[in-house]
């Protein structure tokens, strides 16, 4: 491509990239975002419209710019949103949103047809090659993929060690592995939640996700196995589901750790009533003899696996007293601290302490 003007040195679907990057900040299923937390993440739809923008030469007219930009991203149109307030009202207001283009999230897979066709057109800039395009500070990566979107040679540099390994997450791996699939880890198939949303996605029937869930050691609501059954080709995943059950590993490993250094404690309450908790605990305790350990609260045992017992505080209570919701028991309560708290509660004696100021 010669030194020519580019499209981004006169126009710029500014309004529709805006509202594009607004809407994609929502959005969590499949996004790059929830792989890894990165502080400066770039909306994708804005780095599309600036890419094929810095990319495509300017086509020479205001009309011929206007008919480009829109579709890039689409018209702007105004709809009416309704919103039912907590007062129980619905409450109507106009709401500015892009149709076609190809910015909004989900819409460079539906809109297809006109991907390729930018992709045609930047190659066609190019002398028919694809443009290599070098980000030297990619950070999270939304700039060059968008770029191996395009159909661009993309280069992503960054001197942070994080930053490389979810570009390596984000743009290698993904192309590497794609189309390929490995037998899931032994550990994931004794995890029923899993395994039957692996199942699930595999559009089974409930019929014979429940067959399969059986054949690995799995019962009616039996979280985890010992035994270990089934295996070929039906435990056979692809990247993604080796990056879930992973993930889920890594995650128990640091809940382990660190359980100990995050202790919850349990407090002696009716289920469905807490408000009442006075009145009923003081009557339970009364009754069951425990009035000084329910005055406060119990530092909940940790199972091998951290997570809180809170089964063996309540041992001493037969079924028939666990399945009133109006009888008190313990009940764990993680603790929880607000950037706005003035005070925090004594876990033993009840009483609200000030917190000191560190200036």
């Amino acid at each position: 491509m010669t030194d020519s003007p580019r499209l981004i040195e006169h126009a710029f679907p500014l309004k529709q990239a805006s509202l594009d990057s607004v809407h994609e900040k929502n959005v969590r299923h499949g996004h790059i975002s929830t792989l890894h937390i990165w502080p400066a993440r770039r909306p994708l739809a804005a780095c599309r419209a600036a890419l094929i923008a810095t990319l495509l030469p300017d086509p020479g007219t205001p009309e011929k710019r206007k008919e480009l930009c829109e579709k890039i991203g689409g018209k702007v149109v105004k709809k009416i949103e309704r919103k039912k307030m907590p007062n129980g009202q619905t409450v109507e207001r106009e709401k500015e949103v892009t149709e076609g283009g190809i910015l909004h999230w989900g819409r460079e897979t539906e809109n297809k047809e006109l991907l390729d066709w930018f992709r045609q057109e930047i190659r066609k800039a190019y002398g028919g090659r694809a443009p290599k395009v070098l980000d030297p500070f990619a950070g999270g990566g939304a700039i060059p993929l968008e770029a191996m979107r395009l159909g661009c040679e993309a280069t992503a540099v960054d001197i942070n060690p994080v930053a490389w390994f979810i570009l390596k997450c984000t743009l290698e791996y993904p192309q590497k592995l794609a189309g390929q699939t490995r037998p899931l880890p032994d550990f994931i198939l004794s995890d029923r939640e899993f395994m039957e949303a692996f199942f699930k996605a595999k559009g089974l029937s409930k019929a014979e996700v429940q067959r399969r869930l059986e054949h690995l050691g799995h019962k009616h609501d039996q979280p985890t196995l010992d035994k270990l059954e089934l295996r070929g080709g039906d435990l056979e995943a692809d990247l993604a589901w080796h990056v879930r059950a992973w993930g889920k590993w890594v995650l128990d490993r640091a809940r382990r750790d660190l359980a100990k250094f995050y202790p919850t404690y349990a407090d002696f309450e009716p289920v469905d009533a807490p408000s009442r908790r006075v009145t009923k605990v003081e009557a339970a305790s009364r009754r069951l003899g425990l009035r000084d350990e329910t005055s406060r609260l119990q530092l909940v045992p940790l199972n091998d696996d951290g997570t809180p017992n809170i089964e063996w505080l309540n041992k001493d209570f037969d079924e028939k007293y666990l399945a009133n919701a109006d009888n008190p028991r313990w009940l764990a309560k993680p603790t929880v601290a607000y950037l706005w708290a003035r005070t925090v509660t004594c876990k033993n004696c009840r009483a609200t302490l000030p917190l000191l100021k560190t200036r």
